[in-house]
Order: C-alpha cells, then sequence, then structure tokens
C-alpha cells in the first residue's frame, strides 16, 4: 500500500531562508540586467512576484510574510503616481505613455514623496499606456505569467506587447520600471535584514593569571547558542590569549575573525564585536579592542544570524554545547545592541566603558576555573554553576602580576 501524498506546512525557518535567497537573486538579476542583459528580467519578475506581488488566497508574498512575523513595517517613499492632479489636464488625451511614481526610496528625498506601505505600492497606478492604467504588480504578473517569470504562456496582452518592444532613446520602460520595483524590494528587504540581524557587542574583560594547563586552543568568553538551529554567536580567547569573533547564520553559513595582534592583559580591556549587513547583501564582521580594529572580514552572503539576546541560549566562560572549562576570566559588563550604532552613539558608548575600565574600584564577576553562568532563551537572569564571586578588578589584576614576577 503506497503511502499517500502529503504537503507539510513549511516552517518560519525555511521561509526566512527562501527570503534570503530570494534578495540575493534580486540583487543579481538588477546588476545584470543594468550591464544589459535583459534576459534576467525574467529571474526578476518571479522573484518579485514571489517575494511582493504574489495574490493566491492562502499564499502571502513571502517578504511581507517574514516581516509580519518579525512585526516589522515595510514603508518606502514615492513620488505622485499617474493620478497626480498637478499633471495638466490638456495633455491627457494625447498622452501614450507615462511611468510615474519613481524614485522610490527608504527615506524621503523629494518634498513630494508620499511614504506608503510596500505593498500599497505594488497596487498604486504608476503607468498610462494608450490610455489605459496598469499597476507595478500588473507588469509583474504579466513578466512572471506571460513571458517566462514563471511559465511560458501561449498568448500575450496586446499591451504588454507592445510595452516590451518599446524603446525610447536606447531605454525600455517597462524593463526600467520593472528594474525600479526590484530596487525598491531589494531596499526593503535589505532594511528588514538589518533590523533583525545587525548587532554590537561590547563586552569588558578581565584576565587574571592562569592556573597551569588551564589554557586551551579555544577558551570561550561567551556563547549564544539558538536552540535547534544554526544560529550562533561567540567570543573566545585562543591559546595565546589573543580574542576571535565567531556567528554562525541560520543557513549554516559561518565566518570568524581573529585578533591580529598580541593583547596585554594586565589591565581590564573592552572587546567589541559588530556584524553589519552591507548594501549588496554581503556581511561585514569586525573585532575591536579598547576602540581599536584588530580584525575584519567579510562574507558574500547575508549571515542572518537573530540579534535579540533573548533568543539565545547565553553562557559564560562556557561553550553552550561543552563541558565545562578549566578557563578562568572576570566580566564588569556585557552589552548587545540590535542594531549599528551611529557614531555619536558609538563613542558616547566607547566613553562609557571606558570610563568604567579606568576606575580603580572596578568590580567584576570572576569565574573560577569550571565555573559558568546560564541565561535561557527568553531571560536575562544567568544561573551559576561552581564558584563565581564578586571581587574588585584591581585585586585580580595584582594577582596576576605577583604570578608573573614569581614566574619571573
Amino acid at each position: 500500500m503506497r503511502r499517500p501524498y502529503r504537503e507539510l506546512g513549511k516552517p518560519f525557518a525555511m521561509r526566512t531562508l527562501e527570503l534570503l535567497q530570494g534578495l540575493q537573486l534580486i540583487a543579481d538579476a538588477i546588476q545584470r540586467v543594468r550591464e544589459g542583459e535583459n534576459r534576467y528580467l525574467i529571474v526578476l519578475s518571479g522573484q518579485l512576484r514571489s517575494l511582493v506581488a504574489e495574490r493566491s488566497k492562502r499564499e502571502v508574498p513571502l517578504l511581507l510574510y517574514v516581516a509580519e512575523n518579525f512585526g516589522k513595517d515595510l514603508t518606502i517613499h514615492c513620488m505622485p503616481g499617474v493620478d497626480d492632479p498637478t499633471f495638466p489636464k490638456s495633455l491627457r488625451k494625447d498622452l501614450i505613455l507615462h511611468v510615474a511614481g519613481f524614485p522610490v526610496t527608504l527615506e524621503r528625498q523629494f518634498a513630494a514623496q508620499r511614504d506608503m506601505p510596500l505593498s500599497k505600492l505594488l497596487d498604486e497606478d504608476l503607468i498610462i499606456f494608450r490610455g489605459a492604467n496598469y499597476s507595478p504588480r500588473k507588469i509583474i504578473e504579466w513578466y512572471a505569467n506571460k513571458a517566462g517569470g514563471s511559465h511560458y504562456s501561449s498568448s500575450i496582452p496586446e499591451d504588454f506587447a507592445a510595452l516590451m518592444s518599446l524603446n525610447l532613446m536606447n531605454m525600455q520602460p517597462l524593463a526600467n520600471l520593472l528594474v525600479q520595483i526590484g530596487e525598491a524590494t531589494l531596499a526593503a528587504g535589505r532594511q528588514l535584514l538589518r533590523s533583525v540581524a545587525e548587532f554590537e557587542v561590547y563586552a569588558l574583560v578581565v584576565l587574571p593569571q592562569q592556573e597551569p594547563g588551564s589554557v586551551q586552543d579555544v577558551n570561550y568568553l561567551f556563547d549564544f547558542q539558538y536552540e535547534g538551529s544554526d544560529m550562533r554567536i561567540s567570543l573566545w580567547l585562543n591559546s595565546t590569549l589573543m580574542p576571535s569573533f565567531f556567528a554562525s547564520g541560520l543557513q549554516g553559513a559561518w565566518a570568524r575573525v581573529d585578533c591580529d595582534r598580541m593583547v596585554d592583559w594586565s589591565e581590564p580591556r573592552l572587546l567589541h564585536a559588530t556584524l553589519l549587513i552591507e548594501d549588496d547583501l554581503s556581511t561585514t564582521m569586525e573585532l575591536a579592542v579598547d576602540g581599536v580594529r584588530v580584525g575584519r572580514g567579510s562574507v558574500k552572503a547575508p549571515l542572518f544570524v537573530l540579534s535579540d539576546p533573548l533568543d539565545y541560549d547565553s553562557y559564560h566562560n562556557k561553550a553552550a554545547d561543552g563541558q565545562p572549562q578549566k578557563f578562568s576570566f572576570a566580566v564588569g559588563e556585557v552589552l548587545m545592541i540590535g542594531r549599528e550604532l551611529g557614531p555619536e552613539e558609538r563613542a558616547n558608548m566607547l566613553l562609557y566603558i571606558s570610563g568604567k575600565r579606568s576606575k580603580p574600584d572596578l568590580q567584576v564577576i570572576h569565574y573560577s576555573p569550571g565555573a559558568f553562568a546560564r541565561a535561557e532563551r527568553g531571560t536575562k537572569h544567568l544561573t551559576i554553576s561552581g564558584l563565581a564571586t564578586q571581587k574588585l578588578a584591581r585585586d585580580l589584576l595584582r594577582f596576576q602580576a605577583t604570578k608573573g614576577a614569581e614566574n619571573a
């Protein structure tokens, strides 16, 4: 007896991965069309239909679906459409082609631009051709359903055929409109990714003298693990006590930035790690010590790593999937901020933590060898296992100096 065919609902994580792939395809297609390879309009239209223009009763366009689940608005700014009341009425009767509404931007660039949800823009009339109005959604559907974006049709609307063949001063209005809608969709999708995946970590760390044999190749300071997923954020020290910043995305891709110099641990140090999504959807990661950049790397794909620490099981002085380590360190402050800070904000943050770092009475939580702390997903409360005590940083560093003198 054959098992009956079944369809399963896709998990949200899978749909998020599909969105990442769709945005990358849109970016690639726009670049190819800009370079004159108009066959990529087929790819562009198919992805735009899936991400923003799907009208099936059982389906929500993918970008809108993911944004809604993250509680994010996709607001854009556009110029008036073809129904602009300021357009001269005397010219309307002789008008053959009028394309309006552009540019479409995330931030207002012109006083006449209106703000609206991206989904509403798709149903705005932005083209008049031979007396008929057309919306971006209609153009996307034409390309997807009639020109190969989703399938090839044996028939084609007359106006669509005429618009496809129209060429004004080496510019095809229909192709240009599709590219601009693609750029607006890409900008909105990129903004969504940045709002949930970009972050900065600030950690004020004190390192006492280590017991013989306690320093391993990887010594975890902080480890954030999303249960049941590849998403993970880690800060660790290697065998020579140089820091590394590691991030693994939802799609399994990962990147690591290593410090490029030795670190003097005779005083408290500020470790600063950032993950940013660039305009081309690549990911940049940076690592700094006391405000000086000591490592930088990038990957071509967007690393989807949720930026809210409450989404993770969080550990101090232990790997999320490892045993207690013999390593020992102290922490005076650890902050994770779910966005990129502006220059003034970052400067204020560096001044704030640097001020704490220089205080002679700086208090820290010292994790003895084998001790660690854990905050379960959804809470900031740390549960401590082993011996962790509050101490003055200078006392730990004095112990380090004493040990160093004895060894000398």
